[in-house]
């Protein structure tokens, strides 16, 4: 003899079913979300901003790449927060290189254990942070010795103008 199994379905009205959330699925969108956020977060493109020098402004598009900075100050040359030479000195040099920042260059490139294919072809990359005031001699002074000691890729700071339009001279007939 066999013994039939009848499963029957009830079917209640009463006992409604309320939707429930799943928050394992919303933790890990929020996980993903946050950890892009903290690794796009850290890909600035500003330098540390000193309050006496007024950089000038560029249309400039190129990245900027922060390696080493020189600031040329009101009255010293600076790398990070060392005082280099006073600019009373490097007026007196004519557009000539520098001791003193050659010197402290030459530390720098010590440092640097190997060199790209890149460096090795164009030299060590440098910034030079300087007051728009800042006379051209002391700036050739400058960067004739960040050349001399292999800081041949030179990037100027300047304060980028996004969408701006750059004036343009009268002599030349254009329309700003």
């Amino acid at each position: 003899m066999t013994l039939a199994k009848s499963t029957t379905l009830i079917h209640r009205p009463d006992v409604k079913k309320t939707p429930t959330l799943n928050l394992v699925s919303l933790m890990d969108i929020f996980t993903i979300l946050v950890f892009f956020l903290l690794m796009n977060s850290g890909d600035s493109q500003e330098i540390e901003k000193a309050n006496f020098i007024q950089l000038p402004d560029s249309m400039a598009k190129g990245a900027f790449q922060n390696d080493l900075t020189i600031m040329i100050g009101d009255e010293f040359i600076l790398i990070g927060d060392e005082q280099i030479v006073a600019l009373s000195e490097v007026e007196k040099l004519d557009g000539k290189p520098i001791e003193q920042l050659a010197a402290r260059l030459s530390v720098e490139k010590k440092a640097e254990a190997e060199y790209t294919k890149f460096e090795q072809k164009n030299g060590l990359p440098v910034t030079i942070m300087g007051d728009q005031s800042v006379p051209y001699t002391i700036l050739k002074s400058v960067m004739s010795t960040c050349s001399q000691e292999n800081f041949r890729d030179i990037a100027l700071a300047v304060n980028q103008v996004v969408g701006g339009m750059m004036a343009v001279s009268s002599s030349e007939g254009g329309q700003p």
